[in-house]
């Protein structure tokens, strides 16, 4: 069903010309077979696990129905969210989070299988082995009791990792000021104590209204920082005015040096006119640049550096570069801003006294992949 419905989409959307069509086309086959196969694997275990009764029969149909409802909400946000002037409703409080927790759950249910899956099939030439060492043939009876017990366990197994999602979902937008000390080796006594805010990935638009965008900046403000600093992603990837309020919040934020930022990967629709509001709301973006500002009778140099598209290693070389273009380092104590965190990786050792980023919201982890830069990273 899903399929069809996304085919029939991407034929309309080809019909006007729309310049997803071809991203949509690449996750029919990589993302929504996978999201498909879950949920015909759940419909069916659900099926094996319930009595079959006229009442469950129906109760199936209520739920499947729902399915292709909440279906029917993530692809129409899918297919709006660049457009200039996206459907209220779809955007609305209780709207807004339906479609990306919906295929969010799926992936995690379609993982749950894989992981059940793999110990079945590990467990099942395991005992194969051990049979075959043992020459021990012994077949125990079938038991339809406990056939029904497994595949209950199944059914919550492959669920588990989508409930406890499901948990913390409530906790996007519980903000909170988390306050932190930072011992630098070669930092001068003169900004021992100097107060820094760093905020990162607002991504106004959706849920990230504008109440919840000035208790952000109340909360900025309570910190009593001197310094604020932004690591990009202050933009959804929707074109139009759904980010007045994000200008609206961050001029109401008080700090005496001022805020600075840099640009993430979400924040090139537009990125001068997102440059151009962002300089009247009181924040200065560096981009790939470096300046010097007075702290405390103190020189400190501040850099940011633009999201780099990542891929074929181009990343690899463009902070480098960047950081090169900079000119040799000298004595004064420098921070750099730079939205990715995986940009440490190929950052020159000594290039700065502390580098902030973003782009994980907190809770996304990477393997590093670069073990020659593992070591002294707090060099950096």
């Amino acid at each position: 069903m899903l399929q069809g419905i996304l085919v029939l989409a991407v034929l309309v959307s080809g019909m006007g010309g729309y310049r997803r069509v071809l991203f949509l086309l690449c996750l029919l086959p990589i993302a929504f077979t996978p999201f498909s196969s879950a949920r015909l694997r759940l419909h069916r275990a659900l099926e094996r696990a319930l009595t079959s009764t006229p009442h469950t029969a129906a109760l199936l149909s209520i739920l499947a129905g729902f399915g292709v409802m909440l279906d029917v909400v993530m692809i129409a946000q899918l297919l709006t969210a660049r457009l200039g002037s996206p459907v209220p409703i779809l955007y609305s409080t209780g709207i807004a989070w339906l479609g990306p927790i919906w295929f969010s759950a799926h992936a995690l249910l379609f993982l749950g299988y894989v992981v059940i899956d793999v110990a079945r099939w590990s467990g099942y030439w395991l005992t194969q082995a051990l049979h075959r060492w043992c020459s021990f043939s012994y077949e125990a009876p079938v038991s339809p009791e406990r056939r029904r017990f497994l595949q209950q366990v199944g059914v919550l197994g492959a669920g588990a990792p989508f409930l406890l999602s499901l948990s913390g979902v409530k906790l996007t937008y519980d903000f909170r000021v988390e306050e932190r000390e930072l011992i630098l080796p070669h930092w001068p006594p003169s900004l021992d104590g100097l107060r820094v805010a760093h905020l990162s990935d607002i991504h106004v638009g959706g849920a990230m209204n504008r109440d919840r965008l000035l208790r952000m900046a109340a909360l900025t403000n309570s910190a009593r920082p001197e310094l604020v600093v932004h690591t990009g992603d202050f933009l959804t990837h929707r074109e139009g005015d759904f980010d007045l309020p994000l200008y609206e919040a961050l001029a109401r934020i008080t700090a005496p040096y001022g805020q600075w930022a840099c640009l993430g990967n979400h924040d090139f629709d537009l990125p001068e006119r997102l440059v151009s509001r962002l300089r009247q709301a009181g924040v200065t973006t560096l981009r790939n640049t470096l300046t010097t500002l007075s702290l405390h009778g103190q020189s400190l140099e501040l850099g940011g550096i633009d999201f780099q598209v990542r891929g074929l290693g181009r990343e690899t070389q463009s902070y480098p570069r960047i950081v090169q273009s900079f000119g040799p380092r000298g004595p004064l104590p420098r921070v750099l801003l730079i939205h990715d965190p995986r940009a440490f990786a190929t950052l020159p050792r000594g290039c700065a006294d502390l580098v902030l980023s973003g782009h994980t919201h907190g809770g996304q982890v990477g393997i590093q992949l670069y073990g020659e830069h593992t070591k002294n990273w707090g060099e950096r």
